[in-house]
């Protein structure tokens, strides 16, 4: 065949019409029914409301209720309000492993404004740049990391301490809010590593949020499961296992950070608190898979990945 006639030759498929219709209709019908016009804080109240008494949180030796919970982040958030947080309205959360990031983390949604995590460990500058780039004007924070937090107090931000303002907290109702947002608002604001240049702020509504952990298609969390919180709060892994959790009943575990540095004390962190679902980086999967491979023998679900 001359070059001039093979180039007028006819095409011929790569794949057949049955595989055309698999990867082009089948593989990208990804639509499925979540809830589009509720926010966060409102599907963990409709928790509250189906099982109060049932364990949400877990960590070291406390232990919290759904309706504890609740009621614990129904009063910061009213007193967020009266320091006029509301929709889109950026908060900055710089507190330590503890239940207190999850009552934090509720209470700025309920209040209708949206959480900018912050990592105790990061350096003083960077901290700083986040809180200016975000333009925070609020800051939920614990009294041993105040002097961490550098010129908070010179970008005007009204810095709440746990422990100083715990009375005046506790003088707030422990009743739910009027819901203030819609699941367009933000949720939260997510920075980036910077590791090409200076970290961005990534912005999340709350609808996202909902489709990532409701109705998915890899993986079923349910009332009787028992998620680790492993991920650090300025990791988007955390927003997996957080609302994973509270969003369907299931009970948080909060590991403590020397816990997730030693895969024999997490594997019997596993073992012991009865973890069934949890989230590894891609690294500490490898490290922990090495080390004490049968530490994943008693899960139901394990999720690697974020590298």
């Amino acid at each position: 065949m001359s070059e001039q006639n093979y180039s007028k030759g006819q095409n011929l498929p790569i794949l057949t019409t049955d595989e055309q219709h698999k990867l082009l209709v089948e593989w990208n019908d990804t639509q499925t029914d979540y809830p589009k016009d509720r926010c966060i804080h409102q599907l963990f109240e409709e928790q509250v409301a189906k099982s109060p008494d049932a364990i949400a949180l877990t960590f070291e030796h406390q232990q919290l209720t759904y309706r504890e919970l609740n009621a614990q982040a129904n009063q910061l958030a009213h007193h967020f309000k009266s320091l006029g947080v509301g929709p889109e309205v950026l908060v900055g959360i710089c507190v330590g492993r503890s239940p207190e990031i999850v009552m934090g983390l509720l209470a700025i949604l309920k209040a209708g404004g949206a959480y900018v995590p912050l990592d105790p460990t990061y350096p003083t500058e960077r901290l700083s740049y986040m809180i200016k780039d975000a333009q925070i004007k609020v800051l939920l924070t614990q009294q041993q990391l105040i002097e961490r937090l550098g010129q908070t107090q010179q970008q005007e931000v009204r810095v709440v301490c746990l422990e100083a303002e715990r009375d005046a907290i506790n003088r707030h109702s422990q009743e739910n809010l009027p819901n203030t947002t819609t699941s367009e608002n933000l949720a939260y604001v997510i920075y980036t590593s910077g590791s090409t240049g200076q970290p961005k702020g990534v912005a999340v509504p709350h609808r996202a949020v909902n489709r990532l952990v409701i109705n998915t298609n890899y993986i079923q969390l349910s009332p009787r499961d028992r998620v680790a919180q492993a991920s650090n709060i300025s990791f988007d892994a955390a927003t997996f296992e957080i609302w994973g959790a509270l969003l369907q009943g299931a009970q948080l575990v909060g590991l403590p950070k020397d816990i997730l540095l030693s895969p024999q004390d997490l594997a019997a962190q596993i073992q012991t608190q009865n973890i069934s679902v949890l989230f590894l980086t891609t690294a500490l999967f490898n490290q922990v898979a090495r080390t004490v491979p049968q530490v994943f023998q008693n899960l139901e679900t394990l999720l690697f990945g974020g590298e």
